[in-house]
């Protein structure tokens, strides 16, 4: 009986024993909830609101980045292309890429006379002298617009976009006649494409020299600057259309008279 009540002591001390350990550390607790437990929960939704703003933020960066993207290549006007330009300033290359569709646009519009988003079977589909003028006005415009745009871009990222833009100036200059313009887009666009293009450097030198093969082609000497060769001591004169056509005329007015005169000396018998 000794031995069971020492053992039932022991038990029951120890049972007390982990009561006021627990009722201690509940108390500790309790303790620490009231003089730093709320500061730590606050801190915590702190950082939790800040993880779901900053979540928040993102998602709205990525759905305006899609809006952007996919206004532009909705697009099909100049004027449509502008608006996405000015929405979309600030928003990757969009601005920049708005401009040079909206110049192509205007230059495929030149090159085929034909009214942007308009076919042949359209009515009032050509384009008119007055139209066709203000359409290169515009498009040299927005080229140089996108230019301007992607020089100001850091590093190699504009590249692209400026060397488009330079190709298109150069083609509404050569449209509009002004070769020599044409030129000086053409060797920027040269000059800006070395040495990460190598291959757009060598096209628009390409071009260059076509460009003043086709211009020399064109340069006829006038018949006024012609050597005019001498035939048995009388100057020789190149006959004009006009002379030909007095020639043929001539020719077959002759003609009828010799037949006329034939026909008079054998008429025809009865």
């Amino acid at each position: 009986m000794d031995r069971l009540e020492l053992a039932m002591d022991d038990r029951l001390n120890q049972v007390q024993t982990t009561d006021l350990t627990d009722s201690r550390v509940n108390h500790d607790f309790v303790i620490w909830l009231k003089t730093k437990g709320m500061n730590w929960l606050l801190a915590i939704l702190l950082v939790a609101c800040a993880f779901l703003g900053w979540d928040y933020l993102q998602k709205q960066k990525s759905n305006a980045r899609d809006q952007a993207w996919e206004e532009l290549s909705s697009a099909t006007s100049p004027a449509a292309f502008r608006g996405v330009a000015d929405a979309h300033a600030t928003q990757d290359a969009i601005a920049e890429l708005a401009m040079l569709q909206a110049g192509d646009t205007l230059l495929r519009s030149i090159l085929s006379g034909l009214k942007p988003g308009l076919t042949v079977e359209d009515e009032g589909s050509s384009l008119t002298g007055e139209e066709r003028t203000a359409s290169l006005v515009e498009a040299d415009e927005l080229y140089a617009a996108a230019a301007r745009m992607a020089a100001g871009r850091p590093g190699l990222g504009g590249k692209p976009v400026g060397i488009s833009a330079l190709f298109g100036r150069a083609a509404i200059a050569e449209a509009s006649g002004r070769l020599e313009d044409a030129n000086l887009h053409l060797e920027a666009a040269a000059t800006l494409a070395n040495p990460e293009y190598p291959a757009l450097a060598e096209q628009a030198r390409a071009r260059m020299e076509s460009m003043e093969a086709l211009n020399g082609a064109s340069d006829l000497p006038s018949q006024s600057s012609l050597v005019v060769p001498a035939v048995d001591g009388e100057t020789y004169t190149p006959p004009v259309a006009e002379d030909l056509l007095e020639f043929f005329e001539e020719d077959e007015a002759g003609t009828d008279a010799e037949l006329d005169a034939a026909s008079e000396e054998n008429p025809a018998s009865p």
